[in-house]
């Protein structure tokens, strides 16, 4: 192209003429104070558009009463916002500057398509950003896997500037290269499996209601137990009660048995089921002394009572001879005791009435007979908890005696000269 057919009767030609220059050197230094002109009106925008509008709008993300724009505004999404003006103005207008360089057009245009990919991937991830911090804060999108989302929504927005990058490059269409990544599939499949496997398994995890974040879970497999901290695309962290951090994957929740508590918080009540082992020997008829003696404690005396007149009536309409403590029926010093722990459970202020509640044996085992609580406590946090399950079997491993009980307990060094077990509750 003709260098005098650049840019004719621009101030700057005019100017350069009248010293004589080249005619290569006034087009090209024409062009230049245009493109450099361009550049600072579009950064003389920005920074207009920052220090005005972006101003505005802080103000009135301030003053409204909703929290969605103050998450917009905290991950600087108007301010990406903002940043596409330059690059949109000075994309638009190197046309005009280069009507006479048309050479010169496709290069610039196409460097600024980049720049300008680049800052959209960079707008769309800040929203999704900000998009995930207000559903977290809706109470019906709590349980849901938010994190998970933003996830494959960055990794796809990443994904597709790439394949959008390459297609300007290449002059592909996007559609083509996206349908020539179908033959692909298998190779992208063994690159991402642990992505692919940790999105399914956290759509199973919010499809069944596995998980929530907040939950209190114990994974033995992997010696997690403690509070569910985030579900993220591959990974569950899990803050457990030493503080440490544990991250299990996100696919170990379907395909392996872990507990979560959640049931117990929600009914607000918490199981006690634990045994005492009472010794086989210790167990035994009552005899008339015994009966006396266990009359005058409060919580069974109406139970022994009313047991003694039923056995009493029973034994003498069978004419059961009573020489014999296994003719007819006949109380037990451990049936009693199950009688009293079920009575001193049912009275006790932290046990729940309207759950179950029981006290029975167990399987005997060569160590003794195991005598089972199965309760639920009203408190359900740990040490409040651990201490009403102390104070019950301090009471019932103490009270035991009084019926002529002995708790198991294996011989030690001292139990050959002690000459009787030393554990009497």
């Amino acid at each position: 192209m003709d260098p005098t057919l650049i840019n004719p009767g621009h101030w700057t030609r005019n100017l350069l003429e009248t010293q004589g220059l080249n005619e290569t050197f006034i087009a090209g230094i024409t062009i230049s104070v245009d493109f450099v002109v361009l550049v600072l009106v579009s950064l003389l925008a920005d920074y207009l558009a920052k220090s005005i509008l972006l101003r505005i709008i802080k103000r009135w993300v301030l003053r409204t009463a909703a929290t969605w724009d103050d998450h917009f505004l905290k991950e600087k999404v108007f301010q990406a916002l903002v940043h596409l003006l330059p690059t949109l103005v000075i994309r638009a207008f190197i046309p005009v500057v280069f009507e006479h360089a048309e050479s010169w057009i496709s290069p610039l245009q196409t460097g600024l398509s980049y720049l300008l990919i680049y800052q959209i991937a960079i707008l769309v991830n800040r929203t999704a950003r900000a998009t995930s911090h207000v559903l977290e804060d809706e109470e019906r999108f709590k349980d849901k896997p938010i994190r998970t989302l933003l996830s494959v929504v960055q990794f796809l927005t990443w994904f597709i500037s790439i394949l959008a990058a390459i297609s300007l490059a290449s002059g592909t269409p996007l559609g083509n290269l996206l349908a020539g990544m179908a033959g692909a599939t298998a190779i992208i499949i063994l690159i991402f499996q642990d992505a692919i496997n940790g999105l399914l398994a956290n759509f199973q995890i919010a499809m069944y209601d596995l998980l929530r974040k907040g939950d209190w879970i114990t994974f033995e497999k992997f010696g997690v137990d403690g509070d569910v901290i985030s579900v993220d695309l591959t990974t569950v962290k899990i803050k457990n009660f030493d503080n440490t951090i544990s991250s299990v994957p996100a696919k170990a929740f379907v395909t392996d048995s872990f507990v979560n508590w959640r049931g117990m918080k929600v009914a607000n009540v918490r199981r006690i089921k634990r045994n005492i082992v009472m010794d086989l020997d210790s167990v035994q008829f009552c005899s008339d002394e015994l009966l006396q003696k266990l009359s005058g404690i409060e919580r069974i005396s109406g139970y022994i009572q009313g047991r003694q007149a039923e056995i009493a009536q029973h034994n003498v309409a069978i004419g059961a001879d009573k020489s014999q403590p296994v003719n007819g029926r006949h109380m037990t010093n451990l049936g009693i005791f199950r009688m009293y722990a079920t009575a001193y459970l049912q009275e006790h202020a932290q046990i729940s009435s309207e759950h179950s509640l029981m006290v029975r044996q167990l399987q005997p085992l060569g160590t003794g007979v195991p005598l089972e609580i199965y309760c639920f406590a009203k408190e359900i946090s740990w040490v409040p908890y651990e201490g009403i399950v102390a104070d019950i079997f301090d009471h019932l491993i103490a009270a035991a005696p009084a019926f002529g009980l002995r708790l198991y307990q294996a011989p030690t060094s001292r139990s050959g000269y002690m000459g009787t077990n030393p554990i009497q509750a």
